[in-house]
């Protein structure tokens, strides 16, 4: 799968304003059969002024796959969220 395959769009809501504000970190929509290392790989080739750290995933219950992104200590997920029109 090539990059902008695996992430589909940014997500943004009121709590996720607090993961990007407080923990550093970003959610994104991504394809369903998209692994970790994958996300982790698309992120970073599609954002390359960014390195990431750490991903988690998670299903919502609609069946749609999510992936909270933590970026390095280097990074601010705040300055993405601006370069994606987040805010």
């Amino acid at each position: 799968m090539e990059a902008h395959e695996i992430i589909i769009r940014p997500v943004f809501s009121e709590s996720v304003y607090d993961l990007i504000v407080d923990q550093n970190k970003i959610l994104f929509e991504v394809h369903k059969n998209a692994n970790k290392f994958q996300i982790k790989q698309a992120v970073q080739e599609l954002y390359n002024n960014v390195t990431v750290e750490h991903v988690n995933t998670l299903i919502t219950p609609r069946g749609r796959k999510r992936a909270i992104v933590q970026l390095a200590k280097e990074y601010k997920a705040s300055d993405l969220a601006a370069d994606l029109n987040l805010f």
